[in-house]
């Protein structure tokens, strides 16, 4: 019954693919295809809320309570679940995670808490017969580095405990005056806690452990540690034995409290053996205690976990939105209600809406299925998959002997606002403001082999972009902060190495060297040091990196980027010889904005193209250019608009192999194309996703044609300014580093400073307006 549901599903989406271009959106059927090329059809109703909903809630009344921890309006939001509505929406000027309710016995009112990210405070709403009053403590001054994360009310006291993300520290508050009675230092980067009456439990984030503290009357005992496996988040209790679940895994370990020891481990992932990218991040017991519910974020799925077995045995598979990261379970354990972190999906954005809050949260109301009703929604799930549904990314590819890759990153365009103009692909010409005119390059690449009008960058911004494009993944923490940090509610630390921010051995340089592989880079993750050196932020990268090559300092043209890149292919090539892969950062298409004296935003386009098109012309006279593939594409599209999606972007082919003035719309993503090095190189999948995604077999030919590519001098000078009366609202510190400057005021500077006359059409808000929490407005 299961595999002929799976066919039939299977076959469907195949014959819409077939009948039209596949872009991303609603299918029908209930399929809405998402900018990786994965497919969602979420059960039950679908709800939509704000921007990066993280937790959930049910209250006595019967509505739920989320928690919302975006880019966008931060805050407590009401759902009605048979309306399916928002009914109501409490605004923090920051929220993260934390959320637990007492009360509601009897008809009394609820009490809330929920943390308040950067503002260092614990929220307490008490909701009562349709009113609620709002107070709270602080746990630092503003300017102190907390973040309060998960919290937990601990049974039978007037206890709250809340771990402080940034402070490495638990705190436990009376739950009535809500002062703060104790405070203890637990493991890096604390994510939640659970209690019961005699004991907190805290999971460690930022290492791989579990940590317990005792209560001794208002205060805590020493902690104990205990090793459960990489980058422990959410927990759940279940009399003496503790869950949780390793987001740097694709398991959920299950603990007993007794001996202190890992008794299981669970592998939740799509199928056995499945590379990293599962990402349980969320759990709920069924009020029996039968069953627990574990929100797979990286598979768009809800495991439905028996744990009265021996070993706990997962019985089925739930389909739900886009990421999940929050579930909780009814009273009588009959409907589920889950927190979608990204919704519904993707959008175009031709009118300009910031990629950020252009993707909105929902939450999913469902019956608990039986059980055949949990086989057809387990089929379901697997089907929608391209990882475990191999018929969504066609036949095993037939490559060329493709033994060098240079592989070329650059900053944030979408697909319209370069090629737009191009009458052969899907473009929008009004939106195509780094035209020919100034990308002559780009378009004499994409002329002379292949047109990708249909390739999606998997990331949002530059913070996840980089990890989608450096190793076919972004983690919990990156999903999880970088919202925070672009709308300032956290400072930036998404490159600094450490192995919960950028985990150890998981990127494709890693895999390359693993693999025995020469690797150089050249710009990507790095820092400039006191002496003037590049050296590279991750450990991975370190000996492969060369230290005169900047990184991320726009006022370096990368025209002497190439030219240094091609001094070291002219010493390749006197030695005959040439790195299996190339790493390469182009980044000054990032621009910078309308600044008075800056260069314009065309001036740097025209500088970037014209590198790529010397980067290709050196190459295509290399010796290694018989068996050499340059790919190029963006990190991310958050800096403009485009028809079709807001992720689509470029992707340029240079290869003696490429297909030759042709117009490839098959659908490809960022993993499209790791995965594509890797089997160029011989690489095995270094996620789901590149295992998942389709390769660009359909771009390359059986046989070679040596023709060299020759760089098209600028059209566009490449020393324009901004004039010295030009008005920015930006500084120069906004462009040390990627994305530091607000996105949505860069945007809009880029399209005055290109269509002066043509105001930035505005963006589309559709989020229902929130009251601000009382006392929110001095905690500055």
């Amino acid at each position: 019954m299961v595999r002929k549901i799976a066919f039939s599903l299977t076959a469907l989406l195949c014959a819409a693919a077939a009948a039209r271009r596949l872009v991303p959106g609603a299918q029908g059927g209930g399929v809405i295809v998402l900018p990786s090329g994965w497919r969602i059809a979420p059960a039950g109703k679908q709800i939509p809320v704000g921007t990066l909903p993280l937790n959930i809630l049910r209250l006595s009344d019967g509505h739920l309570l989320v928690t919302v921890d975006g880019h966008a309006a931060n805050g407590l939001w009401t759902v009605d679940p048979l309306a399916a509505r928002v009914v109501d929406s409490l605004t923090f000027r920051s929220a993260w995670l934390g959320l637990a309710r007492r009360g509601g016995a009897g008809g009394g009112a609820d009490t809330v808490w929920a943390s308040g990210g950067s503002t260092n405070r614990v929220y307490r709403v008490v909701y009562g017969h349709g009113s609620r009053s709002v107070d709270s403590v602080a746990l630092a001054p503003f300017s102190g580095k907390v973040f309060p994360g998960g919290l937990a009310v601990v049974p039978g006291r007037d206890l709250v405990a809340v771990v402080g993300n940034l402070s490495d520290s638990v705190y436990l508050l009376d739950a009535r005056s809500l002062e703060v009675l104790a405070r203890a230092a637990v493991g890096h980067r604390p994510y939640t806690v659970v209690a019961d009456s005699a004991s907190l439990y805290v999971s460690n984030w930022g290492d791989s452990s579990i940590e317990r503290f005792r209560l001794a009357g208002t205060g805590l005992g020493p902690g104990r540690r205990i090793e459960v496996g990489p980058h422990p988040s959410a927990l759940a209790l279940r009399g003496r034995q503790l869950f949780a679940a390793l987001a740097g895994a694709n398991t959920v370990a299950r603990l007993d409290l007794d001996s202190e020891r890992v008794t299981d481990r669970l592998s939740v992932a799509l199928t056995r053996g499945a590379p990293l990218g599962s990402d349980p991040n969320a759990l709920a017991l069924t009020p029996d205690g039968r069953r627990l519910f574990v929100a797979l974020a990286g598979n768009n799925a809800v495991a439905v976990v028996d744990v009265t077995t021996p070993a706990p045995t997962v019985r089925g598979l739930i389909p739900v939105g886009w990421y999940p990261t929050g579930v909780a379970v009814s009273p009588r354990g009959d409907t589920l209600y889950v927190t979608n972190g990204k919704g519904l999906g993707s959008a175009p954005n031709p009118a300009g809406p910031y990629i950020a809050d252009l993707i909105r949260g929902s939450v999913s109301v469902i019956p608990v299925p039986d059980s055949l009703g949990l086989a057809a929604s387990t089929a379901r799930v697997l089907a929608l998959s391209p990882f475990s549904n191999p018929g969504l990314r066609g036949a095993p590819p037939e490559l060329p002997p493709i033994r060098h890759v240079v592989y070329v990153i650059r900053e944030n365009r979408t697909y319209d606002q370069v090629l737009g103009d191009v009458a052969r692909g899907n473009g929008d010409r009004s939106l195509a403001i780094f035209n020919d005119s100034v990308t002559p390059n780009v378009h004499a690449l994409t002329a002379q082999w292949v047109l990708f009008d249909n390739l999606y960058v998997d990331g949002e911004v530059s913070a996840d972009g980089h990890e989608w494009t450096d190793r076919a993944f972004a983690g919990d923490y990156n999903e999880k902060t970088w919202p925070a940090v672009y709308s300032d509610r956290r400072d930036w630390d998404l490159d600094d190495g450490e192995d919960l921010v950028n985990p150890r051995g998981a990127y494709l340089w890693d895999a390359a060297r693993r693999a025995g592989r020469w690797v150089v880079n050249f710009g990507e993750a790095v820092h400039l040091d006191s002496a003037g050196r590049h050296l590279p932020n991750m450990p991975g990268l370190e000996g492969i990196t060369v230290p005169e090559y900047p990184g991320f300092e726009l006022a370096i043209r990368d025209t002497a980027r190439a030219r240094i890149f091609g001094d070291s292919v002219a010493a390749w090539d006197q030695r005959d010889t040439f790195p299996a892969l190339v790493i390469l950062y182009l980044p000054r298409d990032h621009t910078e904005g309308r600044g008075a004296n800056h260069p314009t935003p065309r001036a740097m386009v025209a500088d970037n193209d014209l590198a790529l098109g010397q980067v290709v012309d050196r190459l295509s006279r290399s010796r290694a250019w018989p068996s050499l593939a340059l790919f190029a594409i963006e990190d991310d599209a958050q800096d403009g608009p485009d028809h079709v999606d807001a992720h689509r972007s470029v992707l340029v082919l240079a290869s003696p192999y490429a297909r030759r003035g042709v117009v490839d719309s098959t659908f490809y993503s960022t993993s499209s194309v790791l995965r594509t090095i890797g089997l160029f190189l011989g690489l095995p999948p270094l996620s789901q996703y590149d295992a998942g995604a389709t390769p660009l077999s359909h771009a390359f030919a059986a046989r070679a044609d040596l023709t060299p590519f020759r760089a098209v001098a600028p059209r566009w000078p490449l020393d324009e300014l901004n004039g010295k009366h030009s008005s920015s609202r930006l500084t120069d510190g906004d462009f040390v580093g990627p994305d530091l400057a607000d996105e949505t005021i860069l945007n809009q500077e880029i399209w005055e400073s290109v269509r002066p006359r043509e105001p930035l059409p505005a963006p589309h808000r559709t989020y229902l307006p929130g009251r601000p929490a009382d006392g929110d407005g001095d905690d500055r």
